[in-house]
């Protein structure tokens, strides 16, 4: 199974995570234009694959904001 959902992030945009210490793996939630997304551990994946899907999440998120970044500041220079 495959699919894809497209975010439009606007001010009422939000993320957060839901952390529970060792008692069960956090849930980070997305809602944007009226959808959320949530993304949690199973327990058919080892705990290394997830930690692993976390490293690559945060690196890519990270990219993401730098790339925001520099669109903001070549905006900001347009205005």
């Amino acid at each position: 199974m495959s699919g894809s959902i497209y975010f439009h992030v606007d001010g009422a945009s939000w993320v957060t995570c839901h952390a529970y210490g060792r008692q069960r793996t956090p849930i980070l939630s997305v809602s944007c234009s009226g959808l959320s997304l949530s993304i949690a551990g199973d327990d058919r994946a080892s705990v290394a694959d997830q930690l692993q899907f976390a490293r690559e999440l945060a690196a890519e998120t990270a990219a993401f904001l730098g790339a925001m970044e520099e669109f903001a500041s070549a905006a900001r220079t347009a205005d």
